[in-house]
């Protein structure tokens, strides 16, 4: 992952040599991190005047001078001809650690009396798109709704960059980024620049389409404003009871859906590539976990009529796109129904989509390879390649996606543990473990009831934070961040060492003479 970048040279801010790539990556997560906050701010101080405008000073003030010292490091910064891999994989690590800690100042600026847990575990968990809400919000307070909200979708906004314009450039599932153009018209992402851009098309399109379907059923401006950022990103943290409505549960189903659903899949459908979607397995197995899961959530909870229907559908497809809006249990829940929407929060949506979990094409990849590995057993001299969507996959896309599963696995049961050790129950510790790191939500009891995330202790809380990061970054780029992250500061702790021991001998003790033996 240290290998170079392959693109043109960038041009610089400024005369001067260039930074080193690990200097540049960091003050561009910091500007990033700024200018992200710089929008928050200054749209929830506006937001705010449609309520008291308690907050819209503050808010202008702390926004502006964000954006400004985003501005001034952007244009400082002299960036290198070449960014290396792992310092991308710790920018971007380091701009969602530095985002959560900007909203946490952000919250606690609004509202004086929360406490400094409660604030950064709302920060996490809307940064993160991981719908535990431990203190609901007022519904009279406008400016922390909108931090809510907008803190999702600009959390939602990072993740497909890191997803769709990133890491198909660095050789993680490269062979399954839109990006040939041999392989049609119109490609999603030839180039990252590109990437980025259709990117932000096909994501505003589609919140502004569950926006106009929320308003279209009835829904309050504003509230159809934080309940579409809530669908569009997967966050699922929004505090309104419009959200009960059958017309917004069902805007809500399809703007969930099409959240799960891979950009690539959208941009091909928007251009016109059908044929091409036909075909595509992951898209089938997507839509068969919504209908198969629906119709067995259905049976397993005494549902009937068109309410029932509305209510599996509802439940099930926030499971799966992990967006976790709170649902209420319809009749009596049967054992699996619990267990059922804990697999599919597991599973996850596709790949290439605002939803989080392990998502759907790894665990195609993870089985086509356990399907070889029997093979092989029976079949010893046999050449079996694994094919996915009608090509042979990298043998390295095939490693990477299993060390991807046994870091998710890892990072899932040492959060469990560490939760369990903290007081939770064995069942309530796994399954907050694995909403953490699906950025999925909420956790129910085995009766379907929602578990009250604010009695949890505050070191539970503080406990879940690092997996619902790795959950929003995927588990893969987080680790390798985290290991780069720490050999840089290795390098440099060592660095200013061995020049504090070289200064200090060549100032503080004497010099040998020439001929002395050392």
């Amino acid at each position: 992952m240290n290998r170079p970048v392959r693109s043109e040279p960038r041009p610089r801010s400024g005369g001067g040599a260039p930074w080193p790539s690990w200097a540049a990556a960091t003050a561009w997560s910091i500007a990033a991190a700024l200018g992200a906050t710089f929008l928050l701010a200054v749209t929830a101080g506006l937001v705010d005047l449609l309520g008291d405008g308690d907050d819209t000073t503050a808010l202008l003030v702390v926004g502006g001078a964000a954006g400004l010292m985003a501005a001034v490091i952007a244009v400082w910064v002299r960036p290198p001809d070449r960014i290396r891999d792992a310092d991308v994989l710790c920018a971007f690590a380091a701009s969602l650690v530095l985002f959560i800690g900007t909203v946490t100042g952000l919250f606690l600026l609004v509202d004086p009396a929360t406490s400094l847990v409660d604030a950064l575990f709302r920060a996490g968990t809307s940064a993160t798109t991981t719908a535990l809400e431990a203190n609901p919000v007022d519904p009279a307070d406008n400016a922390v709704r909108f931090l809510v909200g907008g803190a999702q979708w600009l959390g939602g906004i990072g993740a497909l960059l890191l997803a769709v314009a990133v890491l198909p450039f660095f050789g993680a599932g490269r062979e399954f980024a839109d990006r040939s153009r041999r392989g049609g018209r119109r490609p999603m992402a030839p180039d990252p620049a590109t990437a980025v851009r259709h990117l932000f098309v096909v994501h505003g399109l589609a919140s502004a389409f569950t926006l106009i379907g929320f308003l279209l059923v009835g829904v309050a401006p504003l509230d159809a404003v934080l309940l579409a950022m809530a669908t569009a990103s997967t966050g699922g943290l929004v505090s309104s009871p419009d959200l009960e409505s059958a017309g917004a549960q069902w805007v809500a189903v399809i703007g969930m859906a099409i959240a799960g659903t891979s950009l690539v899949v959208l941009w091909r459908l928007g251009v016109g590539r059908v044929r091409s979607l036909l075909r595509s397995a992951e898209l089938q197995a997507y839509l068969g976990l919504l209908i198969v899961g629906s119709i067995l959530f259905l049976l397993w909870t005494d549902g009937s009529g068109v309410d029932g229907i509305r209510r599996a559908a509802f439940t099930v497809t926030a499971a799966v796109t992990t967006t976790g809006f709170p649902s209420t249990p319809g009749g009596n829940w049967a054992p699996a129904a619990p267990v059922l929407l804990l697999g599919l929060v597991s599973i996850g949506p596709m790949t290439g989509s605002v939803g989080g979990g392990f998502q759907i094409l790894r665990h195609r990849i993870l089985a086509r390879v356990a399907t070889r590995e029997l093979l092989r057993q029976l079949h010893p001299r046999a050449v079996i390649p694994a094919r996915l969507g009608g090509r042979i996959a990298a043998e390295d896309t095939l490693a990477r996606v299993v060390v991807t599963q046994f870091l998710f696995v890892s990072v899932l049961f040492l959060t469990a543990a560490v939760v369990a050790s903290a007081g939770l129950e064995l069942a309530t510790a796994l399954g907050a473990a694995v909403h953490a790191i699906s950025t999925a939500g909420p956790v129910r009891t085995l009766d379907g009831t929602l578990v009250d995330v604010g009695s949890w202790p505050a070191g539970v809380r503080l406990a879940l934070l690092p997996a619902m990061v790795v959950g929003r970054l995927s588990v893969y780029p987080a680790i390798v961040a985290l290991g780069a992250g720490m050999t840089l500061i290795r390098d440099r702790v060592r660095f200013r060492r061995r020049l504090t021991t070289s200064l200090g001998r060549t100032t503080g003790g004497r010099r040998p003479s020439p001929g002395t033996a050392r």
